[in-house]
């Protein structure tokens, strides 16, 4: 999770441990933040969150997505209104969205579902966009959840048919070590000095013991079969209300969109 303090609000990625992932670094003044996961492909997901109350320009954006490995996915509350995606009106933010998604060749995952539910006046809106790459386009079902769960915001459901590889990570075999061998090569690699000058000296220390575990400890094979269901990401905003039971048996806050991977046997999409 990561918080620009000189900007209201933040934005998070809840991906389960299972799912194989890293964290992206971006420079950029929006609030943004991406990872690099493993659904049924290897793709970016990238949450984003655009006050209503800060400008924003078509060159903000651009230079995110060009810090985006491809493809990509691109979700989160644009605070963006236009015909094109469920608003009534078209807004001057949501006329500039329209034309990056124009200029960039991206795809809009939106049906045209509301998505927003505004407290004081009960009407409805789209604000809330999921904008693919498009070698992602026709990978993935879109839908909202037909409960507020709590929020003001509907939950947003993609969903993919594809089987996604669940990845068993190898596990040290300590019963099969060779100590011996570990020792001898641990007292040669190990130099003080060479540690101490190294400009990390915790990840050199690291570093030579790993690689001296990998040369005497065996490890066990991974184990990679086509199971369902794969991860789930969730971008956040706020708590849910007291009493308010979170999605899906998530221990988790307010959230707008959860992505998913189903197969034919595995669950139905939706939350």
């Amino acid at each position: 999770m990561e918080n620009n303090s000189s900007i209201h609000g933040s934005v998070a990625i809840l991906i389960k441990n299972s799912t194989p992932h890293q964290q992206l670094h971006i420079n950029t003044g929006l609030q943004a933040i991406a990872v690099r996961a493993t659904c049924h492909k290897t793709i970016t997901i990238c949450s984003i969150y655009l006050s209503p109350s800060i400008a924003c320009n078509i060159t903000e954006l651009e230079d995110l997505i060009r810090q985006l490995p491809s493809p990509f996915l691109l979700l989160g509350d644009f605070n963006a209104h236009s015909q094109q995606w469920g608003s009534t009106k078209r807004s001057t933010r949501g006329k500039m969205v329209e034309d990056f998604l124009l200029k960039s060749n991206l795809s809009l995952l939106n049906s045209g579902s509301p998505t927003y539910l505004h407290p004081a006046t009960a009407s409805f809106s789209a604000i809330d966009l999921s904008i693919a790459h498009p070698a992602l386009c026709l990978d993935f079902c879109w839908q909202t959840d037909s409960d507020l769960h709590g929020s003001d915001h509907y939950p947003i459901v993609i969903t993919t048919d594809t089987p996604s590889p669940s990845f068993a990570k190898p596990t040290w075999k300590l019963h099969k070590a060779d100590w011996a061998a570990f020792s001898h090569q641990a007292a040669l690699d190990l130099c003080t000095d060479t540690i101490c000058s190294a400009e990390d000296p915790i990840q050199q220390f690291t570093d030579v013991v790993i690689n001296i575990a990998n040369n005497n400890i065996p490890k066990s094979k991974p184990n990679t079969k086509n199971i369902i269901p794969s991860g789930a990401t969730k971008t956040v905003k706020q708590p849910l209300k007291p009493g308010t039971k979170p999605l899906n048996g998530w221990k988790s806050t307010r959230h707008n969109t959860i992505l998913k991977t189903t197969g034919s046997s595995g669950p139905k999409p939706g939350v």
